[in-house]
């Protein structure tokens, strides 16, 4: 019975304690939320103010400049490619051709030796890493028609290179190899 007086009155105590000193202990508390609050949310926001944080005025004004000049420096490049005419826009685009076009080729293969007095009689197209190969054979070339039609794929818009000729006969015979390119995706 002793021990149950004991608890009661250690239970009176800490109840009066509380009661007496109840504004303190709200003080206490809501003085260390506030530090808590302080340490924890705004100090590590207020760093970044400064110092050339994520928030800092001049850091983000430098990043602004930046943006601008790259802003002003594409509009000059608009400007510039406003001004490139559309023919010769598609006379580069022929040049160097975005995707293979193995029949366009050969048709302007086979007129130019046409035009040059040459007859193709056979090839072969092998294609690798943005070059085409071609291995041509044309009949009944003399060396003036030979030479002409490799003047003409000189000036042809295409880029062709020659890569090997073969002369068969008395100038009867021609095997030519050329290389073309084009982009690859």
């Amino acid at each position: 019975m002793a021990k149950i007086k004991k608890e009661k009155k250690e239970a009176k105590i800490s109840q009066i304690i509380i009661v007496r000193f109840y504004w303190v202990i709200v003080l206490v508390l809501f003085i260390g939320a506030l530090l808590f609050e302080y340490f924890v949310l705004i100090k590590p926001e207020l760093a970044e103010l400064s110092n050339g944080g994520r928030l800092d005025l001049s850091s983000r004004q430098e990043i602004l400049k930046e943006q601008k000049e790259y802003l002003n420096k594409l509009q000059e490049l608009k400007v510039q490619a406003e001004k490139i005419n559309r023919a010769e826009l598609e006379k580069i685009n022929y040049v160097l051709a975005e995707k293979i076009d193995v029949p366009d080729i050969l048709k302007q293969i086979k007129i130019l030796g046409e035009q040059s007095g040459l007859t193709l009689t056979g090839f072969e197209f092998e294609t690798v890493a943005g070059v085409l190969t071609l291995k041509m054979n044309f009949e009944k070339g003399t060396y003036p028609m030979i030479k002409k039609y490799l003047s003409e794929i000189e000036k042809n818009i295409r880029i062709m290179d020659v890569k090997e000729i073969s002369l068969i006969g008395i100038g009867n015979k021609l095997s030519l190899t050329l290389e073309s390119y084009y982009l690859e995706n």
